[in-house]
């Protein structure tokens, strides 16, 4: 079976926690973060992840529901790009 991957993009003002709190809900679901980069641009938070959604393709949506409703609690914007198999 081929490695399913999105691409999670946060923005948003900057504050401590943020990393922890996005990715808390990530290992809710058991992904793997592959790789993540991240920047503060003039207080502007900017968080970018590749995650592997392989193990469970079809909690994907669950994710994405959960994820969208805590970067809001956050005030930070997310996006989701699904990248499908490599």
């Amino acid at each position: 079976m081929p490695e399913t991957y999105i691409v999670i993009t946060v923005v948003g003002p900057d504050r401590p926690g943020l990393i922890s709190e996005i990715t808390s809900v990530i290992a809710d679901f058991r992904y793997n973060i592959e790789d993540l980069d991240q920047v503060v641009m003039h207080d502007i938070f900017i968080l970018s992840l590749l995650v592997n959604i392989s193990p469970d393709v079809v909690g994907y949506d669950k994710l994405r529901k959960k994820l969208e409703y805590r970067c809001n609690e956050l005030g930070v914007e997310v996006t989701f790009y699904y990248t499908g198999g490599k």
